[in-house]
């Protein structure tokens, strides 16, 4: 049963709502004034790009939201919290698409960034999953510098000011003194937490995590998302884990899409309808998700789909 206040919208009911709002391609990608209005009007808008490979599902949607020129801007430093927790390669879904992660650094350096720098704190041994992965030669080739937050030297102490559980985190340096701060995540199932959405991988920003676990994992992801929010969240789900998370090996599903937003939780959200849950045998709830619960009481994004403003646009 929904709770009170929250207003499911399945995946299913959410393309068929959306299906007004393709654009051919002839039409020309455009303002945020043409946004469908299939959903009530909100202060929330989600763009899912389809049907292209990922360099141009990447232009399609970003061109949807005014362009990366709208986030980031001449000379200023950029910070990508990208999703390489593991040595997987790409075709297992564990970690970012190197294609679409190629374009998001080009992309960034094309709107005017004077420096684009990628972090996550690697669970396996970073130089082993940088390579496996191929984001290595991909972060490289498009001329950006790859990190991994595995020494605490690279840390700072903040306190959490709107945190509930969570007081006092180390979190990277790089993330707080950032120009532009893009979230990168894939989502995933994972054991502990349901899945990984967007919110989650911000976990990766973290110097302790096993302190979040020891205090209650659900809040402690939202409560790390009140410390710096993302100027925008490229989600890529062309290729999602649906078993054995987050690390796999697993089944993957060819979604196929690449989604932007500046909410993240109504991002994670409609993200959770992609994976179904495994006791009810239907897609996952956004509230199914504690975090996404959680995140939404914190006031850091909508939770009901019905008051996001969305548009699925083809790449092709």
């Amino acid at each position: 049963m929904d709770q009170p206040g929250y207003r499911h919208l399945t995946r299913r009911q959410f393309i068929k709502g959306a299906a007004s709002a393709v654009i051919l391609p002839q039409l020309p990608l455009g303002s945020l004034s043409s946004l469908s209005r299939a959903h009530a009007a909100g202060n929330s808008e989600i763009v899912i790009a389809k049907q292209g490979n990922p360099t141009r599902l990447l232009q399609a949607a970003m061109a949807q939201v005014g362009g990366m020129g709208r986030f980031v801007k001449k000379g200023q430093r950029v910070v990508i919290k990208a999703n390489i927790a593991w040595a997987r390669t790409p075709e297992q879904a564990c970690t970012n698409n190197p294609e679409l992660f190629s374009a998001l650094i080009n992309m960034c350096y094309e709107a005017g960034a004077k420096r684009v720098a990628v972090w996550d704190h690697t669970c396996d041994n970073y130089q082993f999953t940088f390579s496996r992965s191929g984001l290595k030669d991909a972060a490289e080739k498009a001329g950006a510098d790859l990190f991994s937050g595995h020494g605490q030297n690279v840390y700072q102490k903040v306190d959490i000011t709107k945190g509930r559980k969570l007081k006092k985190v180390e979190i990277l340096k790089d993330v707080v003194e950032s120009d532009v701060f893009i979230n990168f995540p894939i989502p995933k199932q994972h054991f502990a937490t349901e899945l990984t959405l967007g919110m989650k991988n911000l976990m990766g920003i973290v110097w302790d995590m096993e302190q979040l676990h020891k205090i209650d994992l659900h809040q402690c992801i939202a409560d790390i998302n009140t410390i710096r929010k993302p100027d925008l969240v490229v989600m890529d789900a062309i290729r999602v884990l649906t078993t054995n998370g987050p690390k796999g090996p697993g089944k993957t599903e060819d979604i196929g899409e690449v989604l932007v937003s500046t909410d993240i939780v109504a991002l994670d959200a409609l993200a959770a309808s992609y994976f179904q849950n495994p006791r009810t045998g239907k897609p996952f709830r956004a509230e199914d998700i504690q975090f996404v619960k959680h995140a939404y009481d914190l006031g850091l994004g909508e939770i009901d789909l019905t008051k996001v403003r969305m548009k699925k646009v083809t790449a092709t």
